[in-house]
């Protein structure tokens, strides 16, 4: 069955009974986030999406922006509020290529994952402008099925309207450091005069979200025929992790999310060899009003 999920009425009716019992709103608030019931903002795709290399070039990487959803929302029960971001949940559907020839199988070893990035609107757009310049990049970058080789070459062709947000933690995450090509990024040919990313490093501009577990089987026969990983990641008022072995610590993700930003989930694949076979994913945002 799946979980009651309140609308917005929903919670405005409870806000008011709750107020009409003579509860200050500070408790109300309180009591609201601690039962969890929380507006839900959602969005999912079902595009089937392959990322590998066909040259099988020694130094493969591929970036993807399979999915994305706006950090929007409207005005809260009360017009001096600010609603606030509570919690963000991923649900990703995919596999690797099914084989290794390291002594892998089985773990989250992998140059198969996915990263989640935060793409914020530059200022001197208007949020109309700024909407539509977000909207025509995503379209047009799924539309012709554009691989990146890194999530920094990709924002070069945003021109100048949006721009990458910097991780806040300044060591690099746990999953990227099995080899170095997890942790180097990969200059494009249209990004070899770009002294700033040739300096930079992989996961300053995102959060490691999830590996793939490596050769995992997608027999009918066999466990689930594709993986599903469930990943949730709390904001540090109401902190809430899931996941395993393979999952990011999300450290500082929810809280660096401001109104207008775009959350965009990146399919990645890195090394000769490895691929990205994407069946879906959706993504969850949980905030109070």
């Amino acid at each position: 069955m799946a979980p009651y999920i309140p609308s917005r009425n929903c919670v405005y009716d409870v806000r008011t009974t709750l107020a009409s019992f003579g509860l200050p709103n500070e408790i109300i608030l309180t009591i609201l986030d601690d039962a969890r019931y929380w507006v839900e903002h959602r969005r999912e795709s079902t595009d089937l999406k392959v990322l590998m290399d066909e040259a099988f070039s020694l130094d493969y990487s591929a970036a993807y922006p399979y999915l994305a959803i706006q950090a929007s929302w409207c005005s809260s029960y009360d017009d001096s509020e600010t609603p606030k971001l509570k919690e963000v949940e991923f649900l990703l559907v995919s596999h690797d290529q099914g084989w290794t020839t390291e002594d892998t199988h089985g773990t989250y070893t992998t140059s198969s994952f996915w990263e989640v990035s935060i793409i914020r609107p530059n200022g001197r757009f208007s949020s109309h402008k700024s909407l539509l310049a977000f909207s025509r990049w995503l379209r047009d970058t799924q539309e012709d099925l554009k691989v990146y080789p890194s999530l920094e070459s990709a924002s070069r062709t945003l021109s100048g309207s949006h721009s990458l947000v910097r991780r806040p933690a300044a060591s690099m995450e746990a999953q990227r450091l099995h080899c170095n090509e997890m942790t180097s990024i990969t200059i494009g040919e249209d990004d070899a005069d770009d002294q700033m990313m040739s300096a930079s490093k992989e996961g300053e501009h995102a959060w490691y979200l999830q590996s793939n577990e490596v050769a995992r089987g997608v027999s009918v026969f066999d466990d689930e025929m594709v993986p599903r990983h469930k990943i949730t990641w709390g904001c540090s008022a109401y902190p809430n992790w899931t996941g395993n072995a393979g999952t990011g610590s999300g450290e500082g993700f929810v809280d660096r999310i401001q109104h207008g930003d775009w959350i965009v989930l990146w399919a990645r694949a890195k090394r000769r060899g490895w691929e990205n076979h994407i069946l879906g994913a959706r993504v969850m945002l949980r905030y109070n009003i």
